[in-house]
């Protein structure tokens, strides 16, 4: 199988590899936020001559970890696999390891269709205020 493999649990680093036959291939780490996470992919794809199209899976940590990284990470799994029609598969990593180990240990599991964040405590999510 050949996936895109995305990890993002620190608000300022994502980690995307690309995997084949169940091993990494290859993994860029780049210093970018959630607002430039897909940017990001695009230039590891194009980096690695690879197209999205390629991928027959996305394989993506869905926490714990910054919420906005998490949530950033799982959306983007989900959109690519939605508009590829391709299976999202999911990890978590309460330990942070590095893609490369969580690959190796083959912890990506297959799920329901789609990725959905896993927090270490309750999100802050605002709420309305009362008037």
């Amino acid at each position: 199988m050949k996936a895109l493999a995305i990890l993002a649990q620190d608000i300022n680093r994502l980690t995307v590899g690309w995997v084949e036959d169940g091993g990494l291939v290859r993994e860029t780490e780049f210093a970018s936020g959630p607002e430039s996470c897909l940017s990001s992919i695009d230039r590891f794809l194009k980096e690695q001559g690879r197209s999205i199209d390629e991928a027959e899976a996305v394989l993506v940590v869905n926490g714990p970890g910054a919420f906005t990284a998490i949530r950033a990470s799982t959306t983007l799994a989900n959109a690519i696999a939605f508009a590829r029609s391709i299976p999202v598969h999911t990890a978590e990593n309460p330990t942070r390891l590095p893609l490369r180990e969580l690959v190796a240990a083959g912890a990506f599991r297959p799920g329901n269709g789609y990725a959905v964040p896993v927090y270490d405590r309750p999100p802050h999510i605002t709420l309305p205020k009362r008037v």
